[in-house]
């Protein structure tokens, strides 16, 4: 907790440096080209300083879903990056040119992938609309400093931290005039509702999830401090959304696997908190639920992940078994036996498993992902990287990934390619002074006229401004 503690508070000593020191104010408009290196400085900054549930199937999903209604939504400003957050506050919120983040507590109190889609199409409607930048342009004493200040308490959560960020910062002057008015909130809402419809999903569930979070939040308002509550009023947001629903055309609404949402709140739960604790939690519920039913296979499922944390590789293949019973069609539970495996040291079993999914789902990240490892722990390189590679056009920022490449590239014997991937690693875990080592090593074993030769040279030129500017 200290270190992570550390990490968020040099995090925001380096944004308020960066942009103060860069000269980006609200007296000029923000315009989309400043939000995008905003963002862009920030993505590089996100795993160093927040606590990413950073796992290629959280990642997949959680992007798919962002994907699904950015593809009603229209053309886009930005590329859009989703991540999942490890913080209890039931929160979620957007950054910079399209940077979206939700906390794993919020997650933890959705019923259904409906109600998250909700979230992510209310969250992707402030970028839509440009409210951040709105709200810098319209206040010509906020700084992109101050904003970003608010931000990162926002992401901190509830606490002494969060509050000594603000109140020692630029920010505490200017959080309320940072803070999305109503009809901003509204407007987005609208657009969510619109989006909701336009993929045959039921918007009523937008009203379900505030309801829970109203309910929620009126036994723990005394403990989270005024500037962190960026979606106030969900009284007022349920009203007109149950408005919109009955004066508004009817849609059809297609019915919704519960599965994939499930799955994934089980995952989310299971990398946020303690495992020990979930054991005994899920042990509590499975012996209060019907045996075979659905409540009980999922609870299973839960087990198997608290087991998995655990490195308790025999229960955790016994619970999910009991999940698999009730699911013996899910692709995914297969994958999730094999990662047991894996990380159980049966390279083969784990390698057959993963390659039948493969065949399945060839563009499962996660199974693919985790083959590639154990490829790797077999020796055989080149399919390793291959299938590294091929998850990288999948997840393009995510950081682990690249450290993988670059391991099995360095053991391959290609060295200019291992550091060129290392120099990406760092670049996306945010050390700019390594990142620019591994470029500038792999600039010099690279092939002249390679393209992975000429990246490196514009990302060593991108760091060298970065640099400058702090």
């Amino acid at each position: 907790m200290k270190r992570f503690t550390k990490q968020i508070f040099l995090l925001f000593l380096t944004v308020t440096l960066m942009l103060g020191n860069a000269g980006v104010h609200a007296a000029l408009a923000f315009s989309v080209g400043e939000e995008k290196e905003v963002g862009e400085e920030l993505l590089t900054m996100v795993r160093k300083g927040f606590k990413l549930i950073d796992e290629p199937d959280v990642i997949q999903y959680i992007n798919e879903l962002g994907a699904k209604t950015l593809a009603v939504a229209g053309s886009q400003f930005f590329d859009y990056h989703f991540f999942v957050i490890s913080n209890k506050e039931l929160n979620a919120f957007a950054a910079p040119s399209g940077l979206i983040f939700f906390h794993s507590g919020l997650i933890e109190t959705l019923e259904s992938e409906e109600e998250l889609v909700g979230v992510v199409a209310h969250e992707i409607g402030h970028v839509v609309s440009r409210h951040l930048a709105d709200r810098i342009s319209k206040n010509t004493k906020v700084s992109a400093a101050a904003m970003l200040g608010v931000l990162v308490g926002i992401a901190i959560g509830a606490g002494p931290l969060s509050e000594a960020i603000i109140t020692g910062s630029a920010a505490a002057a200017h959080s309320a005039a940072l803070s999305f008015s109503r009809l901003d909130e509204e407007e987005a809402d609208r657009l969510a509702f619109k989006w909701m419809q336009e993929q045959n999903l039921d918007p009523g569930a937008m009203v379900n999830m505030l309801r829970t979070i109203h309910t929620i939040n009126r036994y723990r308002m005394g403990y989270v401090p005024p500037y962190l509550l960026t979606h106030p009023g969900p009284d007022v947001r349920m009203s007109y959304i149950q408005d919109l629903i009955i004066f508004s055309e009817k849609k059809e609404i297609a019915a919704v696997d519960p599965f994939p949402f499930q799955r994934f709140k089980g995952r989310v739960v299971s990398l946020s908190k303690e495992p020990g604790q979930l054991i005994a939690y899920y042990q509590d519920r499975v012996a209060t639920m019907p045996p075979g039913s659905r409540d009980s296979a999922m609870a299973h499922y839960g087990m198997s992940q608290a087991y998995l944390a655990a490195a308790d590789y025999s229960s955790a293949e016994k619970s999910l078994r009991r999940t698999m019973e009730f699911f013996p069609d899910k692709t995914m539970l297969k994958a999730d036996l094999a990662v047991i495996f894996l990380k159980a040291g049966m390279y083969d079993r784990a390698i057959e498993l993963l390659r039948e999914i493969r065949r399945i789902e060839p563009a499962n990240g996660y199974a693919n992902f985790y083959l590639a490892q154990a490829l790797e722990k077999k020796g055989e390189l080149a399919d390793a990287a291959g299938l590294y590679e091929e998850v990288l056009v999948m997840m393009p920022d995510y950081a682990k990934l690249y450290y993988r490449l670059a391991n099995v590239k360095a053991q391959s014997g290609a060295e200019g390619e291992g550091f060129y991937y290392y120099g990406y690693y760092y670049w996306y875990e945010g050390d700019l002074l390594n990142s620019r080592r591994q470029f500038s090593r792999a600039l010099s074993l690279l092939p002249e006229e390679s393209r992975q030769r000429a990246e490196a040279q514009a990302m060593l030129q991108k760091i060298t401004r970065l640099e400058k500017e702090k």
